[in-house]
């Protein structure tokens, strides 16, 4: 929760501290960094989960890949930083641009903390696990909002003071994490960079489709546009934060199974992330002009439309991850090297012409569309290796239910009176239908214990 409203906290003062332009620079990094952690974590991270599980000294091979991943992530942050250093000064844009190459930084950085970090949810170490990630994110978003404010209200200044406290998390992970001789296991290594390797277009896929939209609109629009669609982005990034945080302890049930569920946990974690999905949707979409009129300033009715239909993305982005962990469980990801990239290259396409125009409500369905249909898709994918993996017929249940609400939502007044009253009235829906989840889960093993008894 923590990493999902802590770009919401700060983003209220740096849209009234910063002017248009620096906003807009502030905003697409933020976006980047978001998207870029996205596509980190979706490789060897993964793996490293996977292999702790391993019969064969699982522990310690997963040190040993904790240890090629730091190194892997300070070549490949630094590589990418000089090249992009040294176009920029080529062109003579240096000055514009810091703030991006910073991003480029601090994702570098957050690939060592991800090894970090999947290693010790393998550990099942949440407290260690917690606070790396709050220093990593909301922290980030603190210092950058302290340093615009006694410093100087630019962009390179907001993400040079969340760059700090990026490199502090992963020093602390490197710690807490102990990374082990990177080639002391020379055949699981290879075998985990075969696993990951198709993870790679997939990656870069991911980044197309958070952010590519953004990106179109900065070449054809310019920034200040960007900054305005990016306002309300929160509203997508925040439900992806959350879920994101939740998948470390799915994950971790999936991987641990191997794809046999002989126990019924992996069925209760599919249950449990549709029920999440849903209910992100709904808290999102009823909150989101209330969020939008705080976020914004003097929102116009579209950015209020759009702000009710991104949080969707969160449900698609659930049956996605569900799927995909899937996948590596049974160590099965060749396709997602097709799969992601083909999702993303129709997205983006159909994205050009009103990025163009200036259409920004377009975007954001067409993006919410995307990544449903990029959920759809990996549940046939991983059907087709074997059809108990995942619940199919409960996943578009659920995404039925989404989408309805969504459009119900869209429905609605946009006025603040009204922004309100939808914003409690989900609330009040969300703490009723989570206590009565609660008290359904309890209750199995409520009958067990009195059976016992």
């Amino acid at each position: 929760m923590a990493q999902g409203i802590g770009a919401v906290v700060v983003q209220p003062f740096a849209i009234r501290l910063l002017d248009p332009q620096q906003w807009g620079q502030v905003s697409f990094s933020l976006s980047f960094i978001s998207i870029g952690l996205i596509a980190i974590s979706a490789g060897l991270p993964m793996v490293l989960s996977t292999m702790y599980f391993d019969p064969d000294r699982g522990p310690d091979k997963a040190r040993s890949l904790n240890g090629f991943g730091v190194g892997l992530s300070i070549v490949g942050a630094g590589l990418a930083a000089s090249i992009f250093a040294l176009v920029t000064i080529f062109n003579g844009t240096i000055d514009s641009v810091v703030p991006y190459l910073i991003s480029v930084g601090i994702i570098g950085f957050h690939g060592i903390t991800q090894m970090s970090l999947a290693y010790l949810r393998s550990q099942h170490k949440a407290l260690a696990f917690v606070v790396i990630t709050v220093i990593a994110t909301v922290l980030g978003h603190v210092a950058g909002l302290l340093a615009i404010i006694y410093i100087a209200p630019t962009a390179t200044i907001y993400m040079g003071s969340f760059a700090l406290c990026v490199v502090a998390a992963s020093l602390a992970g490197v710690l807490t994490s102990r990374p082990g001789a990177p080639m002391k296991y020379r055949e699981s290594l290879r075998n985990a960079v075969r696993a990951s390797l198709p993870v790679l277009p997939h990656s870069i896929a991911l980044v197309l489709m958070l952010q590519g939209e953004s990106v179109l609109i900065t070449m054809l629009r310019g920034e200040e546009l960007v900054g305005r669609y990016n306002a309300v982005m929160p509203l997508a990034l925040g439900p992806l934060a959350v879920i994101m945080a939740l998948s470390n302890v799915w994950q971790t049930t999936i991987f641990s199974h191997r794809g046999v569920d002989n126990t019924g946990q992996v069925a209760k974690v599919q249950r449990e992330a549709v029920f999440i999905g849903f209910m992100l949707t709904l808290g999102g979409s009823g909150v989101a002009v209330l969020a939008t009129h705080v976020l914004v300033n003097d929102p116009e009715p579209v950015l209020l439309l759009l702000a009710r239909t991104l949080p969707l993305l969160g449900y698609g982005y659930v049956v996605f991850l569900i799927s995909t962990s899937q996948l590596f469980a049974i160590g099965k990801t060749r396709l997602m090297a097709v799969v992601t990239p083909c999702v993303a290259a129709v997205g983006l396409g159909l994205a050009f012409f009103p990025a163009g125009s200036g259409n920004l409500l377009l975007l954001g369905v067409i993006k919410v569309t995307s990544y449903l249909l990029l959920g759809v898709a990996y549940v046939f994918v991983v059907r087709r290796y074997d059809p108990k993996l995942v619940n199919m017929k409960l996943m578009l249940k659920g995404m039925a239910a989404a989408v309805a609400v969504t459009v119900l939502m869209l429905m609605m007044p946009d006025s603040i009176g009204w922004g309100i009253g939808s914003a409690l009235a989900t609330c009040v829906l969300g703490l009723a239908g989570g206590g009565i989840y609660v008290r359904r889960l309890h209750r199995p093993a409520a009958k067990n214990g009195a059976a016992i008894r």
